[in-house]
């Protein structure tokens, strides 16, 4: 037994009325929460919350509300479960629910928590200016505009969280990167990856080249684009002490207007279906890829700039 802990028996026990159902409308409007699930999501979001509690910076700040987990899964939480109760808003230790999976998934109303469900408070979306204000000097940006799937939003995040090079910059009505669904996608990497809102992009594109040294990209094909293999001849960019990479909505793209404040567009050459000998497709059945699939191509374009910035200081 878990010091502190309270054992949970039944499904409809007042005390974890939060977790009943949790669905995102009701977290986010009712009750101003996040929910992560399975344990290496929770996992994840305990260490980051241990880790600023120590004094790392985490781009929104984060704080737990309640944990629910079975005794399997709290013993493979181990010493993260006893540290991460009193990160906490008000500095209270936060409640500690041990129950066994079929009274969860009685609770959640579905069986993917895989034994572990993590409530956070959510903080304010970060500003532009707190985002760069803690983003490290050696990070990219990453720059979604209108991306408004759950799914890609939490792919870009896994991606830029598994690359470790770039944060994360929403435009134009982005999908909430604390939807429990997006969480999930992101394999928790949304809770280690600095991230903010823009609320005046194309103010903001300015900024990054005047005041931050960024070089800005569009990840879009057009008349003049550069393949991403030679992103680093364009002159802007080899000058640039980093990168930011717009990667356009699901069904637009990266539109004419933000293209025109790039120092590059770029493009990733795929397959040309008017030359292919594939009868199956259509001659106009032009190639693209899903934009959190782009995202990991160009952050793995990407890792070589450090190396480049650190040649040219």
């Amino acid at each position: 037994m878990f010091e502190g802990a309270t054992c949970i028996t039944d499904s409809t026990d007042p005390r974890v009325v939060q977790f009943r159902s949790v669905r995102d409308g009701d977290l986010r409007g009712r009750d101003q929460l996040f929910c992560a699930e399975s344990p290496r999501v929770v996992r994840r979001f305990l260490h980051t919350l241990v880790a600023s509690h120590r004094g790392a910076v985490a781009t929104p700040a984060l704080s737990l509300s309640a944990l629910l987990v079975t005794p399997a899964a709290a013993e493979a939480l181990g010493e993260l479960l006893g540290q991460s109760r009193a990160c906490t808003s008000d500095g209270t230790l936060a409640p500690l629910f041990l129950a066994e999976s079929s009274v969860m998934s009685q609770l959640a109303g579905y069986k993917m928590h895989k034994g572990a469900l993590a409530l956070g408070v959510r903080p304010e979306s970060p500003s532009f200016d707190a985002l760069l204000a803690t983003l490290p000097l050696h990070q990219h940006l990453l720059i979604p505009t209108g991306v408004v799937h759950p799914d890609n939003i939490g792919a870009i995040f896994r991606n830029a969280g598994s690359f470790g090079n770039a944060g994360v910059l929403l435009a134009d009505g982005c999908s909430d990167p604390l939807n429990r669904k997006a969480i999930r996608i992101s394999s928790g990497r949304v809770f280690s990856v600095a991230w903010g809102e823009s609320r005046d992009i194309a103010g903001d594109l300015g900024r990054l080249r005047s005041e931050f040294g960024f070089a800005v990209v569009a990840a879009e094909e057009s008349d003049g684009s550069v393949e991403i293999e030679n992103l680093f001849a364009v002159p802007a960019v080899t000058r640039a002490r980093r990168i930011a990479v717009i990667l356009g909505s699901e069904g637009h793209g990266v539109c004419a207007t933000i293209r025109a404040q790039c120092d590059a567009t770029c493009v990733i050459a795929m397959g040309d279906s008017t030359k292919s000998d594939n009868r199956l497709l259509e001659p106009s059945d032009h190639p693209s890829l899903n934009v959190a699939v782009a995202s990991a191509l160009f952050l793995h374009r990407l890792r070589g700039a450090r190396s480049h910035s650190s040649a040219e200081s």
